[in-house]
């Protein structure tokens, strides 16, 4: 998010269109700077940029053969199952469906927008579906169209139940489609905060299709924690959608 605001700046538009417009003379050193401190800022940039790529370093070891966390969840491999599925309902529901989609859409607030600088929210909201999706599949595509598949939680739950197998993945499939239209839409110049306005119609029809896709999405996952016959699982909730007076007090 510092990266984000730092290459852009504050979007000033409100829910008219247009993104953040930081000029690149905020970045240059001498009598051209704008904005004042532009090396500093340069400096902050650098330093925020970095962290990031050790952080996915970081990461990318951890997961690899031998790292700590896939030592962790080989060790037990129901914990990893918990894992999967807490993180899938969390982010279906409290945090995708509620903080990051509807309490905007209740506010009509697009410094509520989750990319609020860049107007790059649809992405942002897409991948997230997509990255729940990915999990349960067990399939990633690269960026050069490659896959990388394998053993899946769909192939567990198809072992048990194979008619919420299906179900699951036709809820996966419709929550994209909801998420693809916004997408679509913001790629064609109806950018996400211009979807918050209060009264745009088509907006909340767009936004409130993800959102859901990812409540019903949520429905079945706790499906499949019961037919898994799994404890410990408890998703992220959401005020926004849970007790939506709250927001407004």
């Amino acid at each position: 998010h510092a990266i984000e605001f730092l290459l852009w700046g504050q979007d000033l538009n409100g829910t008219e269109p247009g993104a953040g417009e930081r000029p690149y003379t905020d970045y240059v050193t001498g009598d051209d700077c704008t904005g004042g401190n532009c090396d500093r800022r340069a400096d902050y940039l650098k330093a925020a940029t970095d962290l990031l790529v050790s952080d996915l370093e970081e990461m990318v070891a951890a997961w690899d053969e031998g790292g700590e966390a896939r030592e962790a969840v080989m060790e037990d491999e129901n914990a990893g199952i918990v894992a999967m599925l807490t993180g899938m309902g969390s982010l279906s529901y409290g945090e995708q469906a509620g903080e990051r989609m509807r309490l905007g859409l209740m506010l009509n607030d697009p410094e509520e927008e989750h990319d609020c600088f860049s107007d790059n929210t649809h992405n942002s909201h897409y991948y997230d579906g997509k990255g729940i999706q990915n999990v349960y599949l067990g399939s990633y595509t690269r960026v050069d169209g490659s896959t990388v598949e394998g053993a899946s939680l769909s192939d567990l739950v198809a072992e048990t139940d194979a008619a919420l197998d299906e179900e699951m993945k036709a809820k996966l499939d419709t929550t994209m489609a909801a998420l693809g239209a916004i997408k679509e839409a913001a790629e064609g110049g109806f950018a996400y905060d211009q979807m918050l306005a209060l009264g745009d119609e088509k907006g909340e029809e767009l936004i409130m299709g993800g959102v859901n896709g990812l409540i019903d999405q949520t429905r079945s996952i706790e499906r499949v924690v019961s037919t898994l016959d799994l404890s410990d699982v408890a998703f992220e909730g959401s005020d926004s959608l849970d007790d939506p007076n709250a927001v407004f007090q």
